[in-house]
């Protein structure tokens, strides 16, 4: 009879071992892909829209059809409050759209539960914090007018965004 006890909660030790072992293995796999998603979307064309916004001053140089054009955050936004159809606009507003595609696809991945939130909120979460904060409503209404819904659900999963004032 004891040996019967002790071979049933053997049994059960292993399968609860065998579980939390599946339960960490699939954490790992999570965060492998959450990795994968973000240097996939740092090397993307998209995060220039991001770099772009890195620069309050002269701004960054960029190629745009063989001319080398300075573009920085106060250029990002004026294009994107009255979007007009000369080449830096378009180069910006590419690259810009793409970004956001890009985000709406890290939500779709954390919606179901392939990546954690935790896993993919940064550096997303410092340029909203600290590029898009005090934009937020132009940033907002060219996410409703021109992306994925997904991506601002993206946003509003991060304390950053709703923090910021509208």
């Amino acid at each position: 009879m004891v040996g019967g006890l002790i071979a049933i909660f053997t049994g059960v030790y292993q399968l609860w071992e065998s579980n939390q072992q599946g339960v960490r293995n699939l954490r790992w796999e999570q965060a492998k892909m959450a990795r994968e998603m973000v240097n996939n979307m740092l090397a993307d064309e998209g995060w220039k829209a991001m770099e772009m916004m890195d620069w309050d001053d002269d701004g960054r140089e960029y190629e745009i059809n063989g001319e080398k054009v300075r573009i920085n955050a106060g250029t990002i936004y004026a294009v994107l409050e009255n979007p007009v159809s000369d080449a830096r606009a378009k180069y910006i507003v590419d690259r810009f759209d793409r970004s956001l595609f890009l985000i709406s696809q890290l939500e779709i991945a954390v919606r179901s539960s392939l990546v954690q939130i935790d896993d993919v909120r940064y550096p997303l979460s410092w340029y909203v914090g600290h590029r898009m904060c005090a934009k937020k409503a132009l940033f907002e209404d060219y996410i409703k007018e021109n992306a994925a819904r997904e991506t601002l659900q993206f946003f509003e999963r991060l304390d950053e965004w709703n923090q910021c004032q509208r």
